[in-house]
């Protein structure tokens, strides 16, 4: 059966400001598909995910929480960004239900007949997914320019993003696993062909 005729399953990789997804919902709409935004299912995790919710409770208390009791995201984030062992605690109660969510999203663009659907997670290449992925693109570009990205999104200051990027450093040694390394650092318009290109031939592979 040839690409076409099922839902193609893509994985977009890269550290925070790479530009995940910016690429990856341009290539849900140019070629009408599914984007699943995993920084989107994480806050939905975080806002209502009643068992994450109490493991992260137990793990890093209250202050983490606002005074409505919900998750404050730039709370956890300070905590979990400045520690590597936070860090690995909050990946080890959130990636479970993140990668969970991603699944079922997945089997439902393939039961509604999606051609394409495109998982954009920073992770995906270092954390077993339970589903095949047909075409897998790694983002890279300097650090200068994921900053200036992550800063004009507003809402953390040069501080907190710094502790963010420090902590995905190592992020790049797992592109070796990707299909494709593109360069997020050029004109939109070519990064944006670039990846058209790519996922244009591989959907025509078999």
């Amino acid at each position: 059966m040839g690409r076409r005729d099922r839902t193609f399953v893509m994985g977009i990789a890269g550290a925070s400001g790479s530009g995940k997804s910016t690429v990856a919902a341009h290539l849900a709409q140019r070629f009408g598909g599914v984007h699943v935004d995993g920084d989107r299912v994480a806050h939905d995790v975080l806002s209502g995910d009643a068992s994450v919710i109490a493991r992260i409770r137990d793990a890093f208390g209250g202050e983490v929480f606002d005074a409505s009791s919900r998750i404050d995201r730039r709370r956890l984030g300070r905590v979990a960004f400045g520690d590597p062992a936070a860090l690995t605690t909050l990946n080890a109660i959130v990636h479970p239900a993140v990668v969970a969510r991603c699944a079922e999203a997945v089997v439902r663009a393939r039961v509604d007949g999606a051609p394409l659907v495109v998982v954009d997670a920073a992770l995906i290449l270092e954390v077993p997914m339970p589903f095949g992925l047909d075409l897998t693109i790694a983002l890279t570009c300097d650090r200068a320019v994921r900053m200036r990205r992550l800063l004009g999104k507003g809402g953390w200051s040069e501080d907190e993003v710094h502790a963010r990027l420090d902590r995905q450093e190592g992020m790049e040694k797992h592109f070796y696993k990707a299909d494709a390394v593109v360069d997020t650092g050029r004109e939109l318009s070519a990064v944006l062909a670039d990846v058209d290109a790519r996922v244009e031939a591989a959907m025509a592979r078999g």
